[in-house]
């Protein structure tokens, strides 16, 4: 059985929630500014890869096969972050917002279930569900709208939730430390950046300065960043089962940020579905039978 996480292990995880949900109101913040989805994924891993990699070169992957890097970085760097955009051309942000931490929330313990051998424990059993509920609130009827080919960028959206579910139970069986696994996401994503050079160029970053570095320092240093160090963190130290409680934050924590920064209007269906995700987060990751 996994011991008890500590407060300040769940802190962390928390503080890496509230980076993260801050993504939709800064990338809807860019793009508004002219910048587009590729020009975010170059700012966000041609800043945090280059430090990434210096970290990688001095701790070294600690014994862990290279394609098991690959697959890591794969599972919860660039390709992760490029899948969710594309779907977000397909889907509304509403959707992505639920179904994305949603697939963690119900893959995570499935996958730790199976590869791991360790049953969901009852605070998890408990607090999907109340989790579940909590989503369902902030989403609203937001989820039954779209038409066309919407279930398109669904489907890529709950892959995307069961990729970084993936990476967080691999971690734990490869016994690859937090640290390490950001390491590896930034300095393997880094290869983005020739990529597009290439295809895309420097033109619409080099038009917008301004924005671009705002988004290099939130997209990079800190979503990208810091946020990755301290959910890889939680996830070895509570386990991915638990871990995955973490990221329905985001949605929750998101219509905040939407809030300040965007000005957008919250109801008070909403502001329940917040404090009932948080209600079930803390409950699965905290609470265990003795």
């Amino acid at each position: 059985m996994p011991e008890q996480p500590s407060r300040a292990v769940v802190a962390a995880g928390v503080l890496a929630m509230f980076m993260f949900s801050a993504n939709f109101a800064a990338t809807g913040h860019a793009l508004a500014e002219g910048l587009s989805v590729p020009d975010l994924v170059f700012l966000r891993y041609g800043t945090a890869g280059p430090l990434f990699l210096l970290l990688l070169l001095r701790i070294g992957l600690g014994g862990l096969a290279w394609w098991r890097a690959v697959v890591l970085a794969a599972l919860g760097g660039a390709p992760y972050f490029l899948l969710t955009a594309v779907a977000l051309r397909f889907a509304p942000a509403v959707h992505a917002s639920i179904l994305n931490p949603g697939g963690t929330m119900i893959f995570a313990p499935l996958l730790a279930w199976w590869l791991l051998r360790t049953p969901p424990e009852i605070g998890v059993r408990i607090g999907l569900p109340v989790i579940a509920a909590g989503l369902l609130l902030i989403g609203g009827a937001g989820l039954g709208e779209g038409g066309g080919k919407v279930w398109i960028g669904d489907l890529m959206v709950l892959a995307s939730g069961f990729n970084w579910a993936l990476y967080g139970v691999l971690m734990r069986r490869w016994e690859v430390s937090g640290l390490r696994a950001a390491a590896i996401i930034g300095a393997v994503s880094l290869a983005w950046v020739p990529v597009h050079l290439i295809v895309f160029g420097i033109d619409g970053v080099a038009a917008h300065p301004a924005e671009a570095l705002r988004q290099a320092g939130y997209q990079g240093l800190i979503a990208g960043g810091l946020a990755i160090i301290l959910y890889s963190r939680a996830v070895v130290a509570m386990g991915p089962a638990r871990a995955a409680l973490l990221p329905p934050l985001v949605p929750a924590l998101g219509v905040l940020w939407a809030w300040l920064l965007l000005g957008e209007h919250v109801t008070p269906m909403q502001v329940a579905g917040m404090v009932t995700v948080i209600a079930g987060m803390l409950c699965g990751a905290l609470w265990r039978r003795r």
